[in-house]
């Protein structure tokens, strides 16, 4: 009777180390996507929905705002997220339970007209320019840009405030807004449809020439929910396998890639296409560039300390290996 038991005993705890989501009662994985190139390195798993890890269920759901990705980040329901990296500093400093995990893209702003005398930053002296969402990463980046090159933000340009870069994209196409900071697939987008457009300024190019860094400001993330990272950490490692894997296909197969952004990012197919490559999608684990996101996170906290939520992250905001 005592062999039995024993033998029973040890059979529950061999499956339990099998399958470690018996022990939290959880089979399936909520990744959740912003839409646009924030969830741009993850549409080969959306179109796929491949078995990452034995027994466990990946769901994927894209959503098109900020405000909505942090809704079912704060309510426990997204397990994974692909977010902007100064959202994951803000959730993080408000008290949820995540880590950051990667990052997936590596800057996707640029100044966009059809002024050819525009070679410099300097050249923006006394222009009016449009930006979109007042005290947004882009819009920081933005003034100290100008700044650094000598010009005052409030004195030497004219800044103009747009809700979306969709609404200024339409107002830069129709030639009613000059000058404009645009992200990628919108850049890609105006050009499209109005060739008088250029690209005159690239902020990533500018970031890594002004703080002389040998990488670019790291925009996009992945994170994870803290209780999944602790309890089940070989499920998450093998997820971040997968995006790893997707988001390199999307580098080298951008047509395909194309399409599917259409289909599930809200971006059309060729201006999706043609923008993939100025995306700078590449992943990284968090750890590995950690220093990287501290230097970036540090430059925001600098300009305007609520951009990432007070306060800069302690270590256990990186998911270390």
């Amino acid at each position: 009777m005592w062999k039995k038991t024993f033998h029973t005993v040890s059979l529950i705890l061999l499956l339990l180390i099998a399958s470690p989501f018996m022990v939290t009662g959880e089979s399936t994985v909520e990744v959740m996507a912003l839409s646009g190139t924030t969830g741009l390195s993850l549409v080969k798993l959306l179109e796929e929905q491949p078995t990452i890890y034995p027994g466990v269920t990946f769901n994927y759901t894209v959503l098109k705002s900020p405000d909505q990705i942090s809704a079912k980040i704060i309510s426990g329901e997204a397990d994974i997220a692909a977010v902007p990296t100064n959202l994951a500093s803000i959730l993080y400093n408000r008290g949820i339970p995540l880590q950051l995990a990667a990052i997936t893209n590596w800057g996707v702003m640029y100044v966009v007209g059809s002024a050819s005398t525009i070679s410099s930053w300097q050249d923006l002296k006394g222009q009016e320019i449009g930006v979109t969402g007042k005290g947004s990463t882009p819009d920081l980046l933005f003034r100290y840009f100008l700044t650094a090159n000598g010009i005052d933000p409030e004195e030497d340009v004219t800044i103009r405030y747009y809700a979306s870069p969709a609404e200024l994209t339409q107002l830069v196409i129709a030639d009613k807004v000059r000058l404009a900071t645009l992200p990628e697939p919108w850049v890609t987008e105006a050009l499209s449809r109005n060739l008088s457009l250029t690209v005159l300024l690239d902020y990533q190019q500018t970031w890594q020439q002004l703080e002389q860094r040998s990488d670019s400001y790291p925009q996009s993330a992945l994170v994870v929910k803290t209780q999944l990272a602790k309890e089940n950490p070989a499920v998450v490692k093998a997820f971040l396998q997968a995006a790893s894997d997707s988001n390199a296909w999307v580098v080298t197969q951008p047509s395909a890639a194309g399409l599917l952004a259409e289909k599930y990012l809200s971006i059309s197919a060729p201006a999706a296409t043609a923008a993939i490559p100025r995306c700078n999608l590449r992943l990284d684990e968090a750890y590995q560039v950690q220093a990287e996101i501290d230097y970036f996170l540090e430059k925001l906290y600098s300009f305007q300390p609520q951009s990432i939520g007070g306060k800069l992250p302690d270590e256990e905001f990186y998911l270390q290996k």
